[in-house]
């Protein structure tokens, strides 16, 4: 691991625990940019996330072969390539990668996927993890770019498999 996660975010590691509903506030935010189609970049762009914003990505699908093509990435985020997990077959996988497994299946859906998960740092220690992805489209009906957010917290002792509680 190329960064210590506690060193990146002091005691939590991925949101602070009373920023865990971070995903809700910004699914509200894209069902009001909505207005009954599905909402722009620019459109998400003027959501008032304030500091929000720190743990949200956003990827232009047309640009993304074989890895998502970021057109936003929040500060706190970009500090999440270098967090790299274990009990994975590829160990090359980190947080960030974890984080926008789910782009496709939020295109899929044609609406929010969200994802609560328990993953495993290289260093042994667990992390209660939970994403949201949205489709975005410029022209308010063909899906062009997907917005995400994360969040999450280090458990301590906690059992496999433990999902965030909202």
């Amino acid at each position: 691991m190329l960064s210590d996660v506690a060193d990146l975010f002091g005691e939590m590691a991925v949101a602070p625990s009373a920023d865990r509903r971070l995903t809700r506030r910004l699914v509200d935010a894209w069902a009001r940019a909505a207005r009954g189609q599905f909402p722009s970049w620019e459109a998400m762009q003027g959501a008032d996330l304030g500091d929000d914003w720190d743990w949200v990505f956003a990827v232009d699908l047309e640009k993304s072969v074989g890895f998502p093509f970021f057109i936003f990435l929040g500060d706190c985020l970009a500090k999440l390539s270098d967090v790299h997990l274990s009990g994975e077959d590829d160990w090359t996988i980190t947080l960030l990668d974890k984080a926008t497994a789910d782009i496709y299946a939020a295109v899929a859906s044609e609406a929010p996927h969200y994802r609560d998960d328990a993953v495993t740092l290289c260093d042994g220690r667990q992390l209660l993890f939970r994403s949201v992805t949205a489709p975005l489209a410029e022209d308010g009906t063909v899906i062009s770019h997907i917005i995400g957010a994360v969040s999450g917290r280090l458990a301590i002792d906690a059992p496999p498999g433990l999902r965030l509680v909202e």
